[in-house]
């Protein structure tokens, strides 16, 4: 009975790690994925700034 018990509770611990590591994975990408987003559009702003800058001096 007690090879029983700790075969469950190796199973429920390996299932408890692979859930642990999918939920910092997927933080990790979400943060990614939201920084990139930012990032994107303040290079847009700066390339829309240096545009128009150039339009007015023309």
């Amino acid at each position: 009975m007690e090879e029983k018990a700790q075969g469950a509770l190796e199973y429920l611990l390996l299932i408890g790690g692979a859930v642990l590591v999918a939920a910092i994975v997927l933080s990790l990408l979400t943060g990614l994925a939201t920084t990139g987003t930012e990032g994107s559009s303040m290079g847009n702003a700066s390339i829309h700034a240096s545009l128009e800058n150039l339009a007015s001096t023309a």
